[in-house]
């Protein structure tokens, strides 16, 4: 089969259908993700740093776990961590038990900008899949993600 014919009968296979329309989805998603955070002056990415900083604390985190821990991989955590330190919402401090080691950690002024914005950005989403989504088909989505992502 030509590469012509194979892309013309992929555009009418089901498992193609849903993987372009996977990706259509989530590249909206990140869009009204983006489009809610724009007045706070925060990246989805920040947002995932504060949230998975907020769900640590008190106890502080390194560079690396907080790179294994965001939903978005994102390759420069380092360069997020600083822009979150600037804007006075992260510490970072060496580890007393090891000065090798940075440890980062909320503020408390970085928590309440965090609760804030986040309840924004989760009413965004939700009013959009209540909206268009029935809870059993919420249910339903939620598991066949799930399933996607399992390894075998």
């Amino acid at each position: 089969m030509s590469e012509k014919k194979l892309f013309k009968s992929n555009t009418k296979n089901i498992f193609a259908l849903n993987y372009f329309n996977l990706l259509k989805t989530s590249s909206w998603i990140e869009m009204q993700i983006k489009e809610a955070l724009k007045p706070y002056d925060l990246t989805h990415s920040q947002l995932n740093v504060l949230s998975v900083l907020v769900k640590s604390h008190p106890d502080p985190l390194d560079a690396k776990t907080i790179k294994e821990s965001i939903i978005v991989a994102s390759p420069d955590v380092t360069r997020l961590i600083d822009r979150l330190v600037i804007k006075g919402f992260v510490d970072r401090k060496t580890c007393p038990a090891n000065r090798r080691k940075i440890d980062i950690s909320v503020t408390e002024n970085g928590m309440d900008f965090f609760f804030n914005v986040h309840r924004v950005a989760r009413e965004a989403l939700n009013n959009y899949f209540k909206d268009q989504l029935t809870e059993e088909e919420a249910r339903m989505m939620y598991k066949l993600l799930g399933k996607m992502r399992k390894k075998n």
